[in-house]
This record gives C-alpha cells, sequence and structure tokens, in this order.
C-alpha cells in the first residue's frame, strides 16, 4: 500500500473506558456519521457492539440502514434533517428521526405516518429545531396529534469547547424548555444535550443519553480533557516513494514556493490532497520520520507530497520507508491548527481510496 489509516480498536476500547469514567455505558450514544468520522462506520459500529454500547447516532437515511444491517436492536437516532418520503420508509427499523418544524408534523398526520420522534430544540445552535417562542404552540399540536409519538427532546451545544458562559446558558434554556414539555406531553421519556466536551463539563446533569463524537476517536489533545486522556484511534502514513540528493539549488513541486538547496536530500512521498493530506500543509507542515519531524517542503499534490530529509538521515533514508502524517507522534489537533481548522474536519477528510486497516 502506497498509504494507509491504521485504525487502532483497542484504542477505541479504552477512549470507552475512559468515557465510563464520566458516565454510565448504558447512557454513551456513539456518533457514527460521516463514516465513523472517516474510522469505517461497519467496523467501528461492531466493534461497539460487541463491547456492549447500544445507542448509536448518525447523520443520514442512508447511514441508519447500514447500521440496522449490522444490528436489529441497537438504538439508532437520526440527527440530521431527513426528507419527508423517508419517513414512512423507516417505520418498520425502529429507527427514530427527529422533527425541527411545524411542516413536518403536519405532513405525519396528513399521511397518518404513526411514528415515534425526537423534538429538537433550537437552544442557541441556530441550525435546526423549534425556537422557544413557539414551544408552547408545539405543546398544543402535540396534544392534538394522532399519530406524532413525541417520546425524547433533545437540542445541541454550539460552543461547548470555547464559550462556558454561553453553554451554561443553553442548557439554562433546554432544561426548562425540557421540563415544560415533559410535564405536558407524558410520551416524551427522554432528553439529551450533551455532546463531547458537553459530557466533560457537565456530565453530574440528569440526561439519558450523552452523544460522544470526536473524544470518542480521539481527535482531541490531553490539555482539552483533562483529567482524562483519550488515545488517538486514526493514525495516518504513507511510503517514501523516491529520494534524490540535489545536484543544485531546485524549486520542489507546483508554483515554485519553495527553493531546496544544493546538496538536500529531498524525498516523495506517495500521499496528496486527493488521500485527504491538506493543501494547506505546503510549506509548513511536517511529517514524522525515523524520530524527526520532517518539513513538508512545495505544494502538496493530488497523489504526492515531498519531504525535507534531515542531514542526519540523508545516509539511512530509503524508499518504501513509512512516514507518519499523525497519530502518536503527532497529534491530528496540530494538523488541524496548520491547516486553521478542526480536528473533525482532518479526519472527515481522509479519503475513500485510503485503505483503513483495523488493528
Amino acid at each position: 500500500m502506497r498509504c494507509w489509516a491504521e485504525i487502532n480498536i483497542d484504542n477505541l476500547y479504552e477512549n470507552i473506558k475512559e468515557l465510563e469514567k464520566i458516565i454510565l455505558k448504558e447512557k454513551i450514544m456513539a456518533v457514527i456519521k460521516a463514516n465513523a468520522y472517516g474510522h469505517g462506520i461497519t467496523e467501528i459500529c461492531k466493534a461497539l457492539i460487541k463491547i456492549g454500547i447500544k445507542n448509536f447516532a448518525v447523520a443520514t437515511v442512508e447511514e441508519a440502514l447500514k447500521i440496522r444491517q449490522i444490528n436489529s436492536e441497537v438504538t439508532i437516532l437520526i440527527l440530521g434533517p431527513i426528507e419527508n418520503e423517508y419517513m414512512s420508509k423507516i417505520l418498520d427499523r425502529n429507527i427514530y428521526f427527529m422533527i425541527t418544524d411545524f411542516e413536518e408534523i403536519e405532513y405525519i398526520e396528513k399521511k397518518g405516518i404513526n411514528v415515534d420522534v425526537f423534538l429538537k430544540i433550537d437552544t442557541g445552535m441556530g441550525r435546526v429545531g423549534f425556537q422557544e417562542d413557539e414551544i408552547p404552540e408545539l405543546i398544543e399540536k402535540l396534544k392534538n396529534c394522532k399519530y406524532v409519538n413525541a417520546t425524547g427532546v433533545f437540542s445541541h451545544f454550539s460552543s461547548s469547547d470555547s464559550d462556558e458562559d454561553y453553554t451554561k446558558l443553553q442548557e439554562k434554556r433546554f432544561k426548562e424548555i425540557s421540563e415544560n414539555i415533559m410535564k405536558e406531553i407524558k410520551s416524551v421519556k427522554y432528553r439529551h444535550i450533551l455532546n463531547s466536551f458537553g459530557s466533560l463539563k457537565y456530565h453530574d446533569s440528569e440526561y439519558d443519553f450523552v452523544r460522544t463524537g470526536i473524544i470518542l476517536y480521539g481527535g482531541v489533545t490531553e490539555e482539552e480533557t483533562l483529567p482524562y486522556k483519550f488515545k488517538p484511534v486514526m493514525s495516518l502514513y504513507a511510503k517514501i516513494s523516491h529520494i534524490k540528493k540535489l545536484h543544485k539549488d531546485s524549486f520542489i513541486s507546483y508554483g515554485n514556493t519553495y527553493m531546496a538547496k544544493k546538496g538536500d536530500t529531498v524525498a516523495t512521498v506517495s500521499i496528496g490532497y486527493a488521500d485527504g493530506v491538506r493543501r494547506d500543509l505546503s510549506n509548513k507542515g511536517y511529517v514524522y520520520y525515523k524520530g524527526h519531524r520532517c518539513n513538508i517542503i512545495g505544494r502538496v499534490c493530488m497523489d504526492q507530497l515531498m519531504m525535507l530529509i534531515p542531514e542526519e538521515l540523508a545516509e539511512s533514508a530509503k524508499k518504501g520507508d513509512v512516514v507518519e502524517f499523525f497519530g502518536k507522534n503527532i497529534n491530528i489537533v496540530e494538523v488541524a491548527d496548520l491547516c486553521n481548522t478542526i480536528s473533525y474536519e482532518i479526519l472527515c477528510g481522509i479519503s475513500s481510496r485510503v485503505p483503513r486497516v483495523y488493528k
């Protein structure tokens, strides 16, 4: 293989054990949308079911159906809006979806779709869900519904990793709204708002599920999650395909953005932006190779990139050697910071042509 993503299931299990220091296992709702954040939805789902995880969250109907093919009993909640025509198609699969506006309620009632749903409340994310001033009308409509059976209510933090005051405000709003709904609509039994960082800071709150995403995969730093420690589940590797010692000063890669010097040893690595290595890393990223952090030089290409070999490794470097882009030696958050993004995007961006190797 020219490049591959190694998925460490043991680290996944260690992260679950760490979560169990915070919350009960039966409250863990593993978020495995976007191909389990790039890790492989089928394999991650099977691995988690094996150790007793029974609740899963996804973003799409297709993802939900994939999980249902794997297991007929686990609870599945679709976190993203679904098109109306899919509502009746997943009834017999025991898959929950969310209601976000009055139009969806009217559609279900008109079509006579007898369904259990979760109510999505917008407490400050500003994405989807019923707004606070719509709750009285929502409650009255639900009281008169023949087919919409509201079984749960949930919301989503927008800034639980960065804005404590706003997060507390969101939780206060959710607590008040959800208690009001549960008092009036007796079918509502479940509520949840905590996500990964929310679970670390507000785990004393009484919620039925905790939606764990990025911490499940270890896409965080130790400083962010102290005193808890989450291990990286994915590591990204590629092989050196070519090595040359320059006979004269020479530009490297497209656009002549880097001038290498005579005598430099330059290695070509078989991975590029089509594999998920961001072009943002051109001339500022680095890889881990034989105990050294080696600079990425020139622009990252579609299928390849170049790195500068340190003088002390010039004689020992050879074709076929493996370099690490992130994993045990380079935290993915470092890579994300260099790209002015977040670890979630880096993980989800590792393309399907990169083989996943499970260990």
